[in-house]
């Protein structure tokens, strides 16, 4: 049909697009683009709910360089109609040659989904899934398969049940029901809800990359046991960079500075946190808790160590991963991929690696080793706004750092367990009886230890319930450890107090080998050998606090004169109180009655440790004077916990 004759039918019907569209294919096979032009420029916008319509337009607009003009002509067919294959490859090519990524991978996806039998489309989709780093992905489209890169072996083939239940144990959450991940028609990762309970079964799969699962962690109270900071590339960033290579690998080299920072932070607060790479362009912070607590106070803990650290630039994104998703209205459950599995679209391990990006060789042991954090613990950080804890923190590793550089003894064997070696069980026994009694010595032990291959959290919790009340003795010290003592220059210089012994302990705190001495039994293990005690007068705590309280009472009285009978005399009142509590169970011949007063004695002791910090922030007290008043305390409430131990050991 020639141009005239296609022009006599638009007169006599003008509205019909069909009409147009074969006069502009006309012109140009004719080779007269510009009049092709003014029919598309002029005639495109002839309403239609034709989609075959559209295509045709968007494929002419194509044809002649109109890349703006063919979009939104093959967007209107699509509208019209979503289920065509042909319509999103057409836009998804358009899209691909202009570096519109994001939507040209929304549009591949849907073509593939629709029809899957189209290779040109697998083969874009997996192009760009390569070049995200989606690697798994990206094999599921291609028709030869790709050789795996060789990764080195990290587990047996056969899995011990104590391994397994190891593992299940640590990422405990719903009670019934779990989540398998799977791919989609179009490559993309989600995954299903299954109705059973998670057992070792399923867990040995997941460990062997024959299934990959996810916990849901939120219990039916609403508590969890666990909970991670997710810290990755924002997708629009993933996607709108996909050619730039050099961008995303950036990209994710900052991710990581910024959970490694994250991690110090949480160290330097004396909490234990875990890095994990579960894929690319991604890092999780994972955080074991004790026991169950509730979601708010998990989601408050979190922004509480994330205030402590900069906010990040535009390239990261930050949230947490609490077991919640937003879904509409309200919130529904959301799983979290378990690690050591393989992450389906990355086609790799989820591994824990440490903070310069490597993974752990032995990921189970890691797993072992793993140290939960107190809900006591998390209260008080809270509670302090963090500031409290991480001076404790702080000022408790100085003390270690003082111990390590004035004992020989004590800096060889801290040496062998940072070089990652087990140490002996007189090694230990030296450790645990000299760090123990430092501020916070329960947590040193652990950071001291965790570095051995034979560390386990709960061991160092028995370990530092058990200490008693006095650190060893550098003669115990040489008994135990004649090789080592043999060739290290062991004759350190101190005083020792009246009634003590020689210990590394005087080098940071002499107050806690005073009064009492220590003897060797046969079979080499510690006892102490304590004055008898006929009066609460010879507890050296009751002593103790009775000085303190009568310099409270002269302190308190060079208070301004409005405070002497505010702060001044509730410091004289909480100061006295304390020994006072100890007095008044002594003669009670039950034991739990004594103990409610030893109780009662360490509540007045830490209200007294409240008035000294009110007081030195008004002025009243010199920072140094308000140090040395509170170690004193600290070194009280400490012989306090062990009197309250005594007395709990002779009711058995």
């Amino acid at each position: 049909m020639t141009t005239q004759d296609l022009e006599s039918h638009i007169r006599s019907d003008p509205f019909n697009p069909a009409h147009h569209i074969a006069l502009a294919k006309a012109y140009l096979q004719e080779g007269d683009e510009e009049r092709a032009r003014k029919v598309i420029a002029i005639r495109r916008r002839l309403p239609s709910k034709d989609p075959a319509v559209h295509f045709e337009w968007g494929k002419l607009c194509e044809e002649l360089g109109m890349s703006n003009q063919a979009r939104e002509s093959y967007e209107q067919a699509i509208a019209l109609n979503p289920g065509n294959s042909n319509y999103h490859f057409r836009i998804a090519t358009l899209l691909y040659e202009k570096g519109a990524w994001e939507r040209a991978l929304k549009h591949l996806q849907k073509t593939v989904s629709i029809s899957p039998q189209n290779e040109e489309a697998k083969n874009l989709l997996a192009s760009l899934y390569e070049e995200m780093g989606f690697k798994g992905s990206a094999r599921l489209f291609q028709k030869h398969e790709t050789k795996k890169e060789q990764q080195p072996r990290t587990f047996p083939r056969e899995f011990s049940e104590q391994e397994l239940s190891g593992f299940l144990s640590l990422f405990r959450g719903r009670e019934v029901g779990y989540a398998r991940y799977h791919f989609t028609g179009s490559g993309d990762l989600t995954h299903s809800y299954v109705n059973r309970v998670l057992d070792i079964n399923e867990i040995a799969k997941h460990l062997r990359a024959q299934e990959t699962y996810g916990i849901y962690p939120l219990r039916s109270d609403g508590a969890l046991k666990f909970s991670v900071i997710r810290v990755r590339v924002p997708w629009r960033r993933i996607v709108g960079n996909i050619k730039d290579s050099g961008f995303l690998a950036v990209s994710e080299d900052n991710v990581h500075q910024y959970a490694k920072e994250i991690v110090q932070k949480v160290k330097d607060n004396g909490f234990s946190a875990c890095l994990e790479k579960p894929g690319v362009h991604e890092r999780r912070i994972w955080f074991f808790f004790e026991e169950f607590i509730p979601m708010g106070l998990s989601e408050r803990f979190l922004n509480g160590l994330l205030d402590k650290v900069k906010s990040p630039g535009v390239d990261i994104a930050v949230n947490f991963v609490l077991g919640l998703r937003g879904s509409g209205l309200g919130w529904q459950d959301h799983p979290v991929m378990l690690p050591l599995g393989v992450n389906k679209r990355a086609g790799n391990r989820c591994f824990f690696i440490d903070e310069e990006g490597k993974a752990y060789e032995d990921q189970l042991l890691f797993i072992q080793k793993i140290r939960a954090i107190p809900r006591i613990e998390i209260q008080r950080f809270l509670k302090s706004g963090g500031r409290e804890v991480e001076r404790d923190h702080k000022f408790s590793h100085e003390m270690l750092l003082t111990l390590e550089k004035s004992c020989p003894v004590v800096e060889e064997i801290l040496r062998k367990a940072r070089s990652g070696r087990n140490l002996r069980i007189e090694e230990k026994r030296v450790i645990c009886f000299t760090l123990g009694f430092l501020e916070d010595g329960a947590k040193l032990l652990h950071d001291v230890l965790e570095d051995c291959p034979d560390y386990r959290p709960n061991r160092v919790n028995r370990m530092a319930l058990n200490l008693g009340e006095n650190p060893i003795s550098c003669p115990k010290i040489r008994e135990l450890l004649p090789e080592t003592t043999a060739y290290l220059p062991c004759n350190c210089s101190f005083k020792v107090p009246e009634g003590g012994y020689p210990s590394p302990i005087l080098h940071v705190n002499p107050f806690k080998v005073k009064g009492e001495r220590l003897r060797v039994k046969d079979e080499g293990r510690e006892e102490m050998e304590v004055k008898k005690i006929e009066n609460f007068e010879d507890l050296e705590v009751y002593q103790k606090l009775c000085e303190l309280h009568l310099e409270m009472n002269q302190a308190s009285l060079k208070f301004p004169q409005f405070e002497l009978f505010e702060l001044g005399s509730q410091l004289r009142r909480s100061s006295n109180a304390s020994p006072a509590n100890i007095a008044e169970g002594w003669n009670n011949k039950h034991v739990n009655i004594y103990l409610e007063g030893i109780n009662r004695a360490m509540g007045e002791l830490q209200e007294t440790i409240h008035h000294l910090r009110m007081a030195f922030k008004k002025g009243y007290f010199t920072e140094k004077e308000h140090g040395a008043y509170r170690n004193r305390y600290l070194e009280a409430a400490r012989m306090l916990r062990g009197l309250e131990r005594s007395l709990k050991a002779s009711r058995r």
